[in-house]
């Protein structure tokens, strides 16, 4: 055990007070007789014995009282030999983990954080031994060689490192220094990590929690907590997955206000490509995020990009958010339906599909039967139509239920001479409930229900309906005469996108994986109801199979740095490349599935944008900064579990002489003060205790 402060031990000195006057009342009183002595005498040798006891108890308890308030002062702590199964006498391995995102570009009051943990390494290197060594890595951009290093090449390394805009790759670089050190002939290591209070960071250790050593000495060093302001986009979403050229649709930007004072005299602006869409005055509370939206006409099929940007900031590494979002060319869709006995037969399936091709057609379909089905492959496409259907065979259940895992869709009209039970068995694939029973008359033409209400936000009737805020919706409410009783369950994931005024479901969504099942408790023909002549069927029946066949992130493609940069989809293995920056970078794609997967580490990559090519396909990706790089005020603590085994030390609040007093009880020992603390204070409730209760004085 060794001692911070070893020359307050001289206070040890006070434990001789207690005996002096202990010492003190053992002088012998010189004998006087009088006439009460006749009553002390009286007293028994047993009770005199106890009371002799009774003082040397106290005595004993004052004098480690004050021993343990010495040794408190003192600030005794554990050399490594006992705190961490280290070997005195022996090189220690030092691993160095040094935050180099945007945010160490900040300035406080003992100057920029850069310099602050530069001179924080340096301090470590200035109490480290001649034979020490150590190992330095950052947390952004391109990984440094995990070489063991000297001091003085430390000292020359530190000198070539620099705040970076790329990814933060926390865990990926703890995980490599915590990997060195297991490996590492070294019997003494330590670890560590200067840091900004950055809320990633802690995520990791919690991660990690099982995987942090109790041999490992662990310690964070916080530099100085600057407090700056900071508006910065912590998002960017779609209102509607169905995104297609001339189909308008809009764009949320959510701004959040991480700073301590009103955001204000900021503006927030939305380019596509060189052209402004619009741009906001933002006056945004501090903690508040607040969410602006931009109308967004494509006029070309392909990726269209842009970024938001936040003007009249103080912090300005991070006022730039960029998207992508892809304006698919056609959607596929493969309209299976029963053979007609009528080759005359007009389909109004067919009438909305064939309308649309002489505008701005979004639908590409192809029509087929059962009996033809063998000739198409579903995985071509995008949605799939199954109309009047009497029975769906067995051998395609789990074909279709594989299309929607993947992200597709299915629009499903039930025939009027169905096998419900098989409906049952199909539905049973994507848990959407079942078919309870049949109501009505097919072909009476007597309403026994109405279709009076419609999930007016839904991307299916998103945009279709103009009116005030506070205006009743109106539409020409279809009548039912016909229908299948769909009892849906309970299981999430499901809503009715059309109800009728009794209760029962016309038109649900169900969500399963990453696509989506569109079923209509009523065929598509006029013996069910009234529906396909009212004016919102049209719309309505189009744009259903229209979101059948979006994508469900709304066309938005992005992904966040930090992280390699995965990308699956439709391209030429041999052919493709990325391309950032204008240059050029080869890559080896995977086939999976009809498509290809690829994988970049993207170590030195800013925000911006990414493409995908092969040539003849292009597609456009986002790569953005994550919320954590943007998050000086995080308040999150870590858990006690964790917190046990690490040694935090806020170096910013604290002097030079401090700091490298810390660094040493934190890297080469375990304090142990309070231990003493604790026992002083436990060892004066005794004496107080023993004081009040301990009843030696008894007279016979």
């Amino acid at each position: 055990m060794s001692f911070l402060n070893p020359i307050f031990l001289f206070a040890l000195v006070a434990v001789g007070l207690p005996l002096v006057i202990h010492l003190l009342n053992l002088r012998k009183p010189k004998k006087v007789q009088f006439s009460t002595l006749a009553f002390f005498k009286e007293l028994q040798k047993t009770t005199i014995r106890k009371i002799k006891i009774k003082r040397l108890l106290l005595l004993m308890l004052r004098f480690l009282a004050i021993v343990c308030l010495a040794m408190v002062l003192a600030r005794p702590f554990l050399p490594p030999s006992l705190s961490t199964g280290a070997v005195n006498n022996q090189p220690t391995l030092y691993a160095i983990l040094l935050d180099n995102s945007i945010s160490m570009n900040r300035i406080g009051s003992k100057g920029p954080l850069t310099d602050q943990a530069n001179d924080l390494i340096q301090k470590i290197l200035d109490v480290s031994g001649e034979k020490d060594r150590f190992i330095i890595q950052t947390t952004n951009g391109e990984p440094l060689n995990l070489s063991i290093s000297s001091a003085g090449q430390v000292e020359r390394r530190i000198k070539d490192i620099e705040v970076t805009k790329t990814g933060s790759f926390i865990s990926e670089r703890l995980n490599g220094l915590l990997s060195a050190l297991d490996t590492a002939p070294y019997q003494n290591k330590k670890l560590y990590i200067i840091d900004d209070r950055n809320p990633e960071l802690k995520e990791v250790l919690e991660e990690r929690a099982d995987d942090l050593s109790t041999d490992l000495a662990l310690t964070i060093l916080n530099v100085e907590d600057v407090k700056v302001q900071n508006t910065f986009v912590s998002e960017i979403t779609t209102s509607s997955s169905m995104v297609g050229k001339g189909i308008p649709f809009n764009v949320e930007v959510l701004v959040q206000n991480e700073g301590e004072v009103i955001a204000t005299n900021q503006f927030l602006t939305l380019t596509v490509g060189e052209e402004t869409i619009g741009q906001y005055s933002l006056q945004i509370d501090p903690g508040v995020s607040q969410s602006f939206s931009f109308e967004i006409n494509p006029d070309s099929e392909g990726s269209i990009t842009g970024s938001a940007i936040i003007e009249g900031d103080d912090f300005t590494q991070d006022n730039e958010y960029f998207f992508s979002v892809q304006i698919p060319s056609k959607r596929d869709v493969l309209w299976i339906t029963s053979e007609s006995e009528n080759p005359n037969e007009v389909s109004y399936t067919s009438v909305i599909l064939d309308a649309q091709l002489e505008g701005n057609n979004q639908i590409n379909y192809s029509k087929t039967t059962l009996n033809s089905l063998s000739n198409y492959s579903i995985e071509e496409f995008d949605a799939l139509i199954l109309e009047q259907i009497d029975e769906i065979p067995e051998f395609l259940f789990s074909d279709i239920q594989q299309f929607v895992q993947n992200g597709k869709g299915v629009v499903f009209f039930p025939s009027e001479t169905a096998n419900i039970q098989n409906y049952n068995d199909f539905l049973a694939l994507f848990n959407a409930g079942d078919f309870a029973g049949i109501l009505g008359d097919y072909t009476s033409f007597n309403s026994i229900a109405k279709g009076s209400v419609l999930l007016e936000d839904h991307p299916v009737f998103e945009g279709l309906f103009q009116r005030d805020s506070d205006e009743e919706l109106n539409f020409t409410v279809p009548d039912i005469y016909y229908y299948l009783k769909l009892r849906t369950n309970n299981s999430g994931l499901g809503l009715n996108i059309i109800e009728m005024n009794n209760g029962d479901p016309l038109l649900r969504e169900k969500k399963f994986g990453e696509g989506r099942v569109l079923l209509f408790t009523i065929g598509n023909d006029p013996g069910w109801s009234n529906f396909p002549v009212k004016a919102i069927y049209a719309p309505t029946y189009y744009r259903t199979i229209l979101y059948a066949g979006s994508l469900e992130e709304g066309g938005l493609t992005y992904k966040y740095l930090g992280k390699p940069f995965e990308w699956s989809g439709d391209a030429d293995a041999q052919q493709t490349e990325l391309i950032y920056n204008d240059e050029t970078i080869q890559v080896n794609p995977r086939n999976i599935g009809g498509a290809i997967s690829l994988s970049y580490t993207g170590y030195e990559w800013e925000p911006g944008l990414v493409t995908i090519t092969d040539g003849e396909k292009m597609y456009k990706t986002a790569v953005n900064l994550s919320k954590s790089e943007s998050s000086f005020n995080s308040e999150r603590a870590l858990s006690p579990e964790v917190s046990d085994r690490i040694n935090i030390v806020d170096a910013g609040a604290l002097t030079s002489t401090e700091i490298t007093s810390e660094i040493k009880t934190s890297g080469f020992g375990k304090e142990i003060w309070h231990w003493f603390m604790l026992a002083g204070f436990l060892l004066l409730v005794t004496e107080s205790l023993v004081s009040i209760f301990y009843k030696a004085e008894t007279v016979t």
